[in-house]
């Protein structure tokens, strides 16, 4: 057996174990964006219904389109599946970014990719995240083949739709573009004259950019110029810099920022992070990481307190980070040592956090269809606190196969009551509905980047007092 062939059937081994953290993250029933996308895929009808019906930001075009042909009242995993799939793609994409700088870097992408708490959760949802970084990083290798000769043909076709597929997974996919726009034109004014440099900018630019124009001007035609948010947070620093902290927390654990630090300094003191001539992708890694962050902070962008909106950032951590791990498992002795000592540190707190992110399961809202059953086998009548509430537990209540009847007006007060929270809202000090009180029964909190508080209580009926 030769060496490319053992290191391949190691990536795909590595990729396996990526697909089960996946499948095993991806049980419990849909969380409130999940399940809005779900409803929504459903109401429509038609895929053309998904492009010109859908007026909000939660529509992730593929994703929602995965959603309506798999169907509403299907198993959650299966509703996950496009996320699922992409994401463990993207794994075997990041090795071969990876084998671009040599085996070591192959095999250390592929693992980190596979195990980072970051992708393992956009990995496993029914959103459209995962398939994004998928064609971004497909867009970035394309890119840094094409840059070692610009001579050779150009991939326009493949890159025109890792462009589009993209946009049309998730919108973020424009802060990718736009590293990658800056990196493409930083690296070719590097080695050409200036005007040589423009026309191959231009060249490579055009089959990324005019896709993904085409898509955002589709959306904003079927919103009539006004798409809709489901919600809308003012730029803040401190806002902005608990995003990035948050996203760079779930790499692989909070320890993981402080490692990287160490590695950082002491691999560049020794000049591991110099650019070899095939390492072009580099560039894109520390854009993405270091100047788009801090591009979406001076633009004074809403919501950037999300984590998900630093993914990109997040992708170029990891890739870094893999990079610095990798350069060291090159060196002799202590060095070699020390690559080991980071890497099984790595491994043991991601795979930590994934088991915890398995266990948690988004706060699963299939537990409380689960405790009306145990009280109510034949079905029950609820009453979300929130409108918002009701594809949650409408999604939930299809796919486990129990007869749920949502209560549409205050009155009278059903047996069941669903409040949910996001973040460190509090609960009320006492649920009551219709003048009826009611006592909780079940709960469930989120640990991880997805999910919302919620809490079911049952009417405490007059005999009961």
């Amino acid at each position: 057996m030769t060496a490319g062939r053992r290191l391949w059937i190691a990536v795909a081994a590595i990729a396996a174990i990526g697909l089960a953290l996946r499948i095993a993250a991806a049980q419990g029933a849909l969380w409130l964006d999940e399940a809005w996308s779900a409803v929504q895929a459903h109401d429509v009808g038609t895929p053309l219904g998904v492009f010109l019906k859908i007026n909000h930001d939660n529509n992730h075009h593929l994703n929602t389109l995965w959603l309506q042909m798999v169907g509403l009242d299907t198993a959650p995993v299966v509703q996950r599946g496009l996320s699922i799939l992409t994401g463990t793609a993207t794994v075997v994409v990041a090795a071969l970014i990876g084998r671009r700088d040599g085996k070591a870097m192959a095999l250390v992408a592929a693992l980190i990719f596979a195990i980072s708490p970051l992708l393992v959760t956009y990995g496993s949802e029914a959103r459209g995240y995962a398939p994004m970084v998928l064609a971004l990083m497909v867009a970035v290798l394309l890119t840094a083949r094409w840059l070692d000769d610009p001579a050779q043909r150009l991939p326009a076709i493949p890159l025109a739709l890792a462009s589009l597929l993209g946009m049309a997974s998730q919108l973020t996919m424009a802060f990718g573009l736009a590293a990658m726009a800056v990196w493409i034109v930083l690296t070719l004014y590097r080695a050409y004259p200036l005007r040589e440099a423009a026309g191959l900018s231009i060249r490579i630019l055009l089959p990324l950019a005019l896709p993904a124009l085409a898509m955002l001007a589709l959306i904003l035609w079927a919103a009539g110029g006004h798409l809709q948010f489901g919600n809308v947070e003012a730029f803040a620093w401190r806002s902005w810099w608990n995003g990035i902290a948050q996203m760079a927390s779930y790499w692989i654990d909070g320890i993981l920022p402080l490692l990287f630090l160490l590695l950082l300094l002491n691999n560049w003191a020794e000049g591991a992070l110099v650019p070899k001539a095939e390492r072009k992708e580099l560039g894109f890694w520390l854009i993405a990481l270091i100047l788009l962050p801090l591009g979406i902070a001076l633009a004074h962008l809403p919501n950037s307190g999300a984590p998900r909106y630093h993914l990109v950032s997040g992708i170029g951590g990891l890739m870094l980070i893999a990079l610095l791990i990798a350069r060291r498992l090159e060196w002799p002795g202590l060095a070699r040592m020390m690559a080991c000592g980071a890497l099984v540190i790595v491994t043991w707190f991601a795979l930590d956090k994934d088991y915890r992110l398995i266990l948690d399961q988004r706060a699963d809202p299939g537990r409380a269809i689960e405790a009306m059953r145990a009280r109510a086998p034949a079905g029950a009548d609820i009453a979300p606190e929130q409108e918002r509430a009701d594809a949650v537990l409408q999604a939930a209540a299809l796919s486990s196969g129990y007869p749920l009847r949502i209560a549409g007006t205050p009155c009278p007060a059903p047996r069941f009551l669903f409040v949910d929270r996001d973040g460190s809202e509090a609960f009320p000090a006492e649920a009551i509905r219709c003048g009826s009180p009611y006592a909780p029964i079940a709960e469930a909190h989120p640990e991880g980047l997805s999910g919302t508080h919620w809490k079911l209580y049952e009417r405490v009926d007059q005999d009961q007092r």
